[in-house]
């Protein structure tokens, strides 16, 4: 590894020297004003059957961090990547769609039953319909089976909290059995939302962590899931600590940076068998 800090002069006793060490690669630091210098003594260096490599010594943690790739005829550092391919995201969706029809076909009879349960409860619609945060921080409508005797949205929106008085008692055990997310199947089958991914917050939460946490819109670069690896490692319910939602952000990014079609069917296998994700049901 050499400086390109007055080269020139330098340039044939370099040759010289490095000819008898065998060496594969010879690394020249630059900063942005020696970079004529900088390419002169790889010019010289040429001589050598060796790799020669330049380094702007300025933008070393840039280089660290990022992979060069082709953009176009450019050459770039990619520091940050989609976290699914095309192709990935395809794969994916093919798989919300068979899972969601096979979900709503199997979920008839709850269809059914659950909404008779609810009118006879208590007053109010079946279905309760909430903006939340979507692929790219677009706003979509989640649906949920209605499990309070309030249907607040937006900035009045309050999240329950264990033992809250405006849960009726069909809708406590909706959510403790989780099947007040069922009607979640269609916008999984209209596309707004995937069987798995980070679990869509309010509107008004998003905006309270973000500024709190500097990674937590990331979760928005996939769409927002029924279920998701923080819920099946228990990580769900009320969030009364910055922590309990960082620990909720980790496990998401961690979800997005290492996504496979395996990965999502074990997350549904947990949703299905695991007791983790009935923990903080409330």
């Amino acid at each position: 590894m050499v400086s390109a800090g007055g080269a020139l002069p330098q340039a044939h006793q370099l040759v010289a020297d490095c000819r008898p060490l065998g060496a594969d690669d010879i690394v020249i630091l630059s900063s942005e004003s020696d970079v004529p210098a900088a390419l002169a003594l790889a010019g010289a260096l040429s001589e050598l059957p060796v790799d020669v490599h330049v380094v702007p010594v300025g933008a070393i943690d840039l280089i660290a961090m990022s992979r060069i790739t082709q953009f176009g005829n450019m050459v770039t550092m990619r520091i940050f990547q989609c976290p699914l391919t095309q192709f990935n995201r395809a794969v994916k969706r093919v798989f919300d769609i068979a899972a969601s029809i096979a979900g709503l076909v199997l979920a008839i009879p709850f269809f059914v039953i659950i909404p008779i349960l609810i009118k006879l409860d208590s007053r109010g619609p079946v279905l309760f319909r909430q903006t939340r945060h979507g692929y790219n921080n677009e706003p979509i409508r989640v649906l949920k089976f209605r499990s309070m005797v309030v249907m607040e949205d937006g900035d009045n929106f309050s999240p329950a909290v264990r033992n809250d008085p405006r849960v009726t008692r069909v809708g406590r055990f909706l959510r403790r059995s989780n099947l007040d997310e069922l009607p979640q199947l269609f916008n999984v089958l209209i596309g707004n939302m995937s069987l798995v991914g980070p679990r869509p917050h309010a509107t008004s939460q998003n905006e309270t962590f973000a500024r709190l946490i500097a990674s937590f819109y990331r979760r928005h670069n996939v769409k927002p899931g029924i279920t998701g690896w923080a819920q099946v490692n228990g990580y769900r319910g009320d969030i009364d600590t910055l922590e309990k939602m960082r620990r909720r952000v980790e496990h998401d990014l961690f979800y997005i940076d290492n996504w496979s079609l395996l990965f999502d069917v074990k997350i549904v296998i947990l949703t299905l068998f695991s007791r983790k994700v009935y923990r903080n049901a409330y």
